[in-house]
């Protein structure tokens, strides 16, 4: 998802492909699920996106009138969390403009608001001992943002790539110029932060496993490469028919620029997601491949998790973020609890 982040932006709306009387609103790279009508394009909005939890002051502001219970999640109920309205997410609570009014757009106001976030417990065999990640010119993160508020950025028959979205726990594996390799997670390279190697790491384990340095090694010679996947089996019920930790890769970056999957080396792409379509950008098209079985194994095992659809040569957004955008399917949506680790 976004960054995490309390952000006022002015509002884009969308179209909800399924409901007349609602809309999707787009705030930062946000989405939200509102009553049509209810903003114009422009309006300023400020957003406390998903595990954003709220002071007492603000989470009581989101109760049901008649019945008094919140809205929120958590045990003080101040949490909060995304729904599903209509099969499209709505990935925030949009906070009062009250003594907001000169905020600057796009800053982090969380600080300011006194909210933090809430991270689910970590299990032991993702966790680590930490330090901090070295300089690096071209390091980078990763997102993949809701498919309803950036369909628009697609061309009418641009050639685009359709991959199995995974549920397992993103892996981020970086070389540095000096040949170094450091390991991490989205949540702790969010935070500036690498794990040390160790045996009983997932991450390192996954990397092992797939002889992913050897390999990165013998395929880019020299310079800095970002090697990013999702790490299989980690999350209950989704095994992928995978018996021990392995990578799964969805996006290479060397030097700095993104490299498009044809220029993939034979290994990589031995070791991919998915693809589940090529050809030219049709919505209909991609909307149908986010449902059905997982195709890892080749006996679908379980359900699929949804579909990510990029450009087959990779570009940005008008926004700047990456052109990558995911459909979720409906079946995992309705298993879905908010408390997942990423």
């Amino acid at each position: 998802m976004a960054e995490r982040q309390v952000i006022k932006e002015r509002a884009q709306l969308f179209p909800h492909p399924n409901a007349e009387r609602l809309e999707l609103c787009k705030v930062g790279t946000f989405q939200l699920v509102v009553r049509k009508g209810e903003y114009r394009d422009g309006d300023p909005i400020v957003i406390a996106p998903e595990k954003a939890v709220l002071p007492p002051q603000l989470a009581g502001l989101y109760t049901n009138a008649d019945t008094g219970a919140s809205y929120l999640h958590g045990a003080e109920k101040n949490r909060v969390g995304s729904v599903r309205l209509r099969g499209e997410v709505s990935q925030g609570v949009i906070l009062p403009l009250d003594g907001l009014e000169d905020a600057p757009f796009g800053e982090d106001l969380a600080e300011r608001l006194g909210i933090t976030f809430w991270e689910p417990p970590v299990p032991v065999s993702m966790a680590g001992e930490v330090e901090p990640r070295p300089p690096a010119q071209h390091y980078k993160h990763h997102d993949v943002e809701q498919f309803g508020i950036y369909v628009s950025e697609f061309a009418s028959g641009e050639e685009v790539m359709v991959t199995e979205k995974l549920h397992g726990t993103q892996g981020v594996y970086f070389r540095t110029a000096e040949g170094r390799w450091l390991v991490t997670s989205k949540g702790l390279s969010r935070g500036g932060l690498t794990l040390r190697e160790a045996a009983s790491n997932v991450y390192w384990q996954a990397a092992r496993n797939s002889n992913l340095f050897a390999e990165a090694d013998a395929a880019f010679s020299g310079g800095e490469v970002q090697i990013f996947g999702e790490v299989v089996p980690v999350q209950k019920g989704f095994s992928y028919g995978q018996h021990k930790p392995t990578v799964f890769v969805f996006k290479v970056v060397y030097d700095g620029l993104r490299l498009p999957r044809r220029d993939w080396p034979q290994w990589v792409l031995d070791h991919a997601v998915p693809v589940l379509y090529e050809g030219p950008f049709d919505e209909a098209t991609v909307r149908k491949l986010r449902g059905g079985l997982e195709t890892v194994s080749g006996k679908g095992l379980h359900i699929r998790e949804g579909v990510v659809v990029a450009p087959k040569v990779p570009r940005f957004a008008a926004d700047g973020s990456d052109l990558s955008v995911k459909l979720i399917s409906d079946a995992y949506a309705k298993k879905e609890t908010g408390e997942e680790y990423s």
